[in-house]
């Protein structure tokens, strides 16, 4: 009897471990935008605020991404490993602590001194992800083959789409009772995480040499050359790039206010969202799984750039709660497979010894990107409205991704299983 491939890469121990950690932090992740973003409204109901917070959540993404790929690519990634998850565990007992003393207050005339202190939390936090998100991707194709790797990718992808759904249903229940609260369900989840990274085993990256400075500027110049100077990966990050501005910042920041404002929905209600969302995105890592190889993914991943803009508008227009998670559900089936053949194809297409600082660019540039794109999308909203700057996102996308759809042929022909001559080596 064949076995199931879906799980197939749940046979190397290292790599279940790995699953495991990846799944409390992102468990974490998952819950703290929506916990965050919520706290801010109870503080002052703001779209520029939810922007400007969301965009501190991020900023460690956009400061520390290129230097944290040359950690990645020259130091012990297990102590790195050990470093993130308690970096992430600070920031979180931070939060509580605020909290239960009263200097973050959702009453009073504390708001300047409550913002201020949320954004410290979130950058924190934001400071974990920056090292944690790429040093975990980068982990993966050390410890699987490359001709397993879009089954290994779509089931790490699966830990980001189990903690959206778990998450924020968990932000949105714990925060009905107190904000504190969900710092402390963060620091619980996180401190099992370390259980998993005692017994992990990873390869290490040969160290050139010392890092100093000077070896700092040509590594980090060394991967933005291979991006730019390889021309499909080059494509793929300006996809992603489009994507985390337009998209990715819009929907994080804008649709907890938009649910609340067009639907009427609380904090529950929304979660409820964001966790359709997730299942939508579970289903669709689910099919990638299952598949060995995915010729012409590069078009796929073209026609679902297209179909996310339509997505947007329409959930930018709808006033009817059931449509809108009919809406999200097929919204998070399209994101899974942009988000798992994007992720795959440059990671495929990526040599080994650049693969920290690779996935650095792609944290840079995704998860960066999204609090930038926050940030555009809040002083947006307050301009037009946030259903207003959701249409004029997904109009730009569109054009995006047709005008790509056109005139990049040899992306559309890219395979999740390329041959060894077409993985290039600089």
């Amino acid at each position: 009897m064949r076995r199931l491939q879906t799980f197939s890469a749940f046979q190397e121990s290292a790599f279940r471990l790995l699953w495991l950690n990846t799944f409390s932090f992102m468990l974490v992740n998952g819950s703290q935008r929506l916990a965050v973003v919520y706290l801010v409204l109870e503080i002052k109901d703001s779209a520029l605020l939810v922007g400007v917070i969301s965009f501190a959540l991020g900023l460690p993404l956009l400061l520390f991404s290129l230097p944290a790929g040359v950690l990645i690519d020259n130091l012990n990634r297990r102590r790195l490993l050990f470093t993130t998850q308690t970096l992430a565990l600070i920031g979180s007992m931070v939060g509580a602590i605020l909290l239960w003393t009263g200097a973050i207050s959702t009453e009073g005339d504390k708001v300047p001194q409550s913002i201020a202190l949320v954004a410290i939390v979130a950058f924190i936090f934001g400071s974990a992800v920056a090292m944690g998100q790429p040093l975990r991707q980068a982990i993966i194709p050390t410890i699987i083959g490359r001709s397993n790797l879009m089954n290994a990718i779509a089931l790490n992808t699966i830990t980001q789409n189990v903690s959206q759904i778990i998450g924020p249903a968990l932000a949105g229940s714990i925060a009905l009772l107190a904000f504190d609260g969900f710092f402390v369900a963060q620091a619980a989840f996180l401190a099992l995480g370390f259980v998993f990274l005692i017994r992990l085993r990873v390869p290490q990256p040969e160290r050139k040499e010392t890092i100093n400075f000077t070896s700092y500027k040509r590594d980090i110049a060394e991967g933005i050359r291979f991006v730019v100077s390889t021309p499909n990966i080059r494509v793929l990050i300006i996809l992603l790039i489009i994507s985390a501005l337009l998209v990715a910042g819009a929907w994080g920041s804008l649709l907890p206010k938009i649910a609340r404002d067009n639907l009427g929905a609380g904090i529950f209600e929304t979660s409820i969202i964001f966790v359709v969302m997730g299942i939508g995105t579970l289903a669709a890592s689910l099919v990638l799984a299952s598949i060995k190889e995915l010729k012409n993914a590069g078009g796929w991943l073209l026609i679902t750039s297209m179909a996310m803009s339509l997505l947007m508008i329409g959930l930018g227009l709808s006033h009817s709660y059931p449509l809108t998670l009919v809406l999200v559900g097929i919204t998070g089936i399209n994101a899974g497979f942009f988000i798992n053949l994007n992720l795959t194809l440059i990671q495929a297409y990526t040599p080994q010894h650049l693969m920290g600082r690779i996935m650095s660019v792609y944290a840079l540039c995704f998860m960066g990107g999204m609090p930038l794109g926050a940030l555009i999308s809040g002083f947006g909203a307050e301009l037009t409205s946030p259903a207003g700057m959701f249409i004029i996102v997904s109009v730009i996308q569109f054009v995006v991704a047709i005008t790509a759809i056109i005139t990049q042929p040899s992306m559309r022909r890219m395979s999740t299983l390329p041959a060894d001559g077409d993985v290039a080596d600089v």
